[in-house]
């Protein structure tokens, strides 16, 4: 199983609980980390997980492994999007958490920087659009953001559906309360890793309170030439 993009750890958890929520595997393996005082790449550990092994990465099409970019046999791969503008919100604040990221100069420059392609995974619309050329492959689900906000429970019915899991009414309950962001946010906070600082407020539509006129202008502009044809679409607010 893997995922991407933003919104990755909100999916991770619904994954995990649909999966049947079992405590010997309770954080996500980030495919692309070797993280201080590992004694190997998280990579070289994913060998030794046993089935069903659950993962997300940040990686690009490109960048990623053959399994991942071309997946076969019994592998699903759910990506996750969200809108650009929130994207670049939710990360300034997150750089500013993560002892292991570069605490942005100013949200001026920072914004300018994420519209630029100037990011540590890439460009945001090669990110996406990369792995949006797998839309019609059955191996891949995507899922919006947005669209888990509007309606969290249609949207564990079609995760659970494509992971090929039936859910019992008291089991939908069950993961809808635990993926919760209210939930997740309790969760995160108690922990010791660096998902602690993952959840902020969760809104769609908070770059409305970062963004001047002059840079929502530049980013509507980029995202109509990026877009355009595409047949992928965001909602906002």
């Amino acid at each position: 199983m893997m995922h991407f993009s933003q919104g990755t750890n909100w999916m991770f958890e619904v994954v995990h609980m649909i999966l049947g929520g079992k405590k010997e595997n309770p954080s996500p393996i980030v495919l692309e980390f070797w993280l201080q005082g590992q004694k190997e790449p998280n990579y070289i550990q994913l060998r030794e997980t046993p089935s069903p092994r659950l993962m997300y990465t940040h990686l690009q099409p490109k960048m990623a492994p053959p399994g991942l970019a071309a997946p076969a046999n019994k592998v699903k791969a759910i990506v996750v999007l969200r809108n650009p503008k929130d994207i670049c919100v939710s990360y300034y604040y997150f750089c500013q958490k993560c002892d292991h990221l570069k605490t942005p100069d100013s949200w001026k420059q920072y914004c300018k920087d994420f519209l630029d392609g100037k990011n540590l995974y890439g460009d945001y619309f090669d990110h996406v659009l990369g792995w949006w050329q797998m839309k019609d492959d059955p191996h891949f689900l995507f899922v919006k953001y947005e669209d888990m906000k509007k309606d969290f429970r249609s949207s564990v019915k079609t995760i659970a559906a494509c992971l090929e899991k039936d859910l019992t009414d008291e089991q939908l309950c069950s993961v809808m309360n635990s993926c919760s962001l209210e939930s997740m946010r309790k969760t995160l906070a108690e922990s010791d890793t660096f998902r602690k600082n993952i959840v902020r407020n969760g809104m769609v539509g908070d770059w409305k309170n970062h963004f001047s006129a002059e840079e929502s202008a530049r980013f509507d502009q980029k995202y109509r030439e990026r877009m355009a044809g595409t047949g992928l679409e965001f909602d906002f607010q």
